[in-house]
């Protein structure tokens, strides 16, 4: 486990901020499975939200978030998330905006640490005292 800084729960904070602003401009995050959606949640993420993992499939999911205007994927660092990544990005790039800013800004912000989005879920504690102290 490393050593969490102010600044990269700062950046983190702005990343959810980031992803909440998508979510209400008409913005989707696509995810692998509920534990992403618990530590996304956690961090005070609250937006439109879709798990990969209850979909059944790649086309039905893409069905699925077809009617949003723009579609962030959001999956793991892994060579299976990379894989999913590039997948739907090449079944749903002639219909949809694909957004990927947000994976590359979580590499960014983590140095490479946080190779799922699960992880994410370490930050919480640091994210809730921030809220409390900066609220006194």
């Amino acid at each position: 486990m490393h050593r969490i800084e102010e600044d990269e729960v700062e950046e983190i904070k702005e990343f959810i901020d980031m992803l909440n602003n998508e979510s209400s401009n008409g913005a989707i995050v696509v995810v692998e499975g509920k534990k992403d959606v618990i530590a996304l949640t956690a961090l005070g993420f609250y937006g439109n939200v879709i798990m990969l993992n209850s979909c059944r499939s790649l086309s039905r999911l893409v069905d699925n978030i077809q009617h949003f205007r723009e579609i962030i994927l959001l999956l793991d660092m892994d060579s299976k998330g990379r894989y999913l990544t590039q997948r739907l990005a090449s079944m749903i790039s002639n219909r949809r905006r694909i957004n990927l800013f947000y994976k590359r800004r979580l590499v960014e912000i983590t140095k490479g640490r946080i190779r799922s989005i699960e992880e994410l879920v370490i930050y919480k504690e640091y994210i809730i005292n921030r809220l409390t102290y900066s609220s006194k």
